[in-house]
This record gives C-alpha cells, sequence and structure tokens, in this order.
C-alpha cells in the first residue's frame, strides 16, 4: 500500500498563485508516489498556463465555466491512483500528510474516506469555514480519531474504488452539501468514514471567498433538503426536516435575510417531481449509524443551550 498512487485532485478558479503554492507544497510531501490533476474551472487569470510552465507533469482538466461537483467527477473519472486525494486550492497538507492517510488506509480496510484535520493557515486553529464537519462543542475532540458521518471535501481521501461501486459525487447539488450526501451511500455500502488528525491540511482562508453570507445559506439550506428526500428513509426525513427549516428560517431571520431561505424552500417544492425520480434512500440499519454518529458528533449531541449559542450567532 505505501507503494500506491495517490491522486491529489485540485479544483481551482482565478486562483493562481495560491494553486501554485498549493502544487509545489503537494510535491514537497514526504510521499512521492502521486500524481496532481488539476481541473480549472474557466480561470481568466493566466492559472493553466502558468501551471504548464513550471509543473508540466500535472494533469490539467480545462473547463470552459463553473462547473461544480462536475469539475470534481472530471477530476476523478482521469484519476490513476488507488486513493483520490481532494484538496482545495487555497490549502497545504502537511509534510507527512499523505504519507499518515496511506499507512492509515492500510490498516484499516474498512475505512473508505479519510477526512482531514482542516487548520486555518496563521493561527493552527481548526478552520470553521472549510474544514470542521462537526460543531464547537466537537473541538475538544480535534486530536483524537473518530468515526464519522460526512467529511470536509476540502481535504479529504477516498478510496477510488469506491466511486466505482457507489458512483461519484451528486452533481444537482453544484455546490454545498455534496460530501454528506456521498458520505450516506459510503455508509449505506457498509464502509466507515473516519476523522483522522494524523493527517493535517493548513487552509490559508484566501479573502477571494466564492461563497458567503445568504448565497452560502441558501444554496447548503436548499441541498440540505434534497439530500433528505432523495437519502432519508420517510421516517428519518420526518425528523430532520422540519428541524432543519425551521432553525435555518430563525438565523436567516435574525442575519436579514429571510427570503433567501424561502427561496430555497420554494425551488426545493418545484422540484419534488424530479427528485422522486432520484430517490434512493439509505437502509434503516444505515439510518440508525447516521443516528448514532449525529449523536457522536453532530447536531444531535446539541442541547438547546448550545445551539443558541453556536448555531444562531
Amino acid at each position: 500500500m505505501e507503494k500506491s498512487l495517490v491522486s491529489v485532485l485540485i479544483i481551482t478558479w482565478n486562483r493562481r498563485d495560491e494553486v501554485i503554492k498549493t502544487i509545489q507544497d503537494v510535491y514537497d510531501q514526504a510521499y512521492q508516489n502521486i500524481e496532481i490533476i488539476l481541473v480549472d474551472n474557466g480561470s481568466t487569470d493566466g492559472t493553466i498556463k502558468a501551471v504548464q510552465v513550471l509543473f508540466p507533469e500535472v494533469r490539467i482538466v480545462p473547463l470552459e465555466r463553473n462547473l461544480g461537483v462536475v469539475a470534481r467527477n472530471a477530476g476523478i473519472a482521469i484519476a490513476r491512483g488507488d486513493i483520490v486525494f481532494c484538496l482545495d486550492s487555497d490549502a497545504s497538507p502537511a509534510r507527512d500528510c499523505i504519507i499518515n492517510i496511506v499507512r492509515k488506509f492500510q490498516a484499516e480496510p474498512k475505512i473508505a474516506v479519510i477526512n482531514s484535520k482542516i487548520v486555518n493557515a496563521h493561527t493552527k486553529q481548526i478552520d470553521n469555514i472549510a474544514g470542521w464537519s462537526y460543531s464547537e462543542v466537537d473541538k475538544q475532540d480535534q486530536n483524537r480519531e473518530f468515526l464519522s458521518f460526512t467529511f470536509s471535501e476540502g481535504g479529504a481521501a477516498i478510496r477510488k474504488e469506491l466511486f466505482e461501486r457507489i458512483g461519484p459525487f451528486w452533481e444537482p447539488l453544484f455546490f454545498g452539501g455534496e460530501g454528506l450526501e456521498f458520505s450516506l451511500r459510503v455508509l449505506d455500502s457498509g464502509c466507515d468514514i473516519l476523522y483522522y488528525p494524523g493527517a493535517v491540511v493548513y487552509h490559508r482562508a484566501v479573502s477571494q471567498s466564492r461563497v458567503s453570507g445568504g448565497q452560502r445559506d441558501y444554496l447548503f439550506f436548499k441541498n440540505l433538503l434534497f439530500i433528505y428526500f432523495v437519502r432519508f428513509p420517510w421516517w428519518l426525513m420526518a425528523i430532520f426536516m422540519p428541524i432543519k427549516i425551521g432553525a435555518t428560517l430563525f438565523r436567516a431571520f435574525k442575519r436579514g435575510y429571510p427570503m433567501r431561505i424561502v427561496q430555497g424552500f420554494y425551488e426545493f417544492l418545484c422540484q419534488i417531481p424530479y427528485l422522486i425520480k432520484q430517490r434512493h434512500p439509505i437502509q434503516n440499519k444505515t439510518a440508525y449509524k447516521f443516528l448514532r454518529l449525529q449523536r457522536q458528533h453532530g447536531s444531535l449531541r446539541w442541547n438547546l443551550v448550545t445551539w443558541l449559542k453556536y448555531k444562531t450567532s
């Protein structure tokens, strides 16, 4: 396994200098049996030309425009490695990150996805924006590994054969929640997801944020409703959907953009005929496992006091 090829998949758009640093830091890894795949979402800042000059061995997939999840799937489709390591274009793995991932996969065959510990490159603290898939309460566990219900696409390693068994990322989501939807299918296949602090990724959190504020909340809300409807058994949907709708509206009113959330709910209702055709819920035993993992390191671990403190701020 330590001779396994690792495909490092980077998605970028108009971040030439950042992606150059990321590529260099990947090549500086202690583990050297890697290939880098760069999917460019129609950059206009000379990203492709610069990478071709500096790193001619990088495999580039040029797209005409930002295609969201489609870009990640395009890179996965050409990956030759046994492991696909998804990495943000403004993030760098610690020097021992990839070798630790390879060894962990070797030691634990049931683990299909490894979720890295993503920290802010400047503060060295957990990065809430790009990397922490859990809650503020769970940060006390940031330095120990645990089984997870989801992962962050900005620093996650996935066995390549898993895509052949359960399919790629769900493209209708475009942006937001695709890791959770994929995770439900991973769990349903009988495999596990591991949060592993031995794999550290430094997120530089550049200023040109792609999606933020009301737009980000709108996309994640709409996509989560899609996921609940398509992947959850009816009884699990009945638990999560009202809570999600109520909590998101509460936060949106507090932040001043409730109509964005109303728009997201309306778009979900309009898509129900399509979603019915897509519906393929996880098994009940998987749903119970998902609930158990949520109670351990997810929203179901919270009480009203912690929820009001962290989620509505």
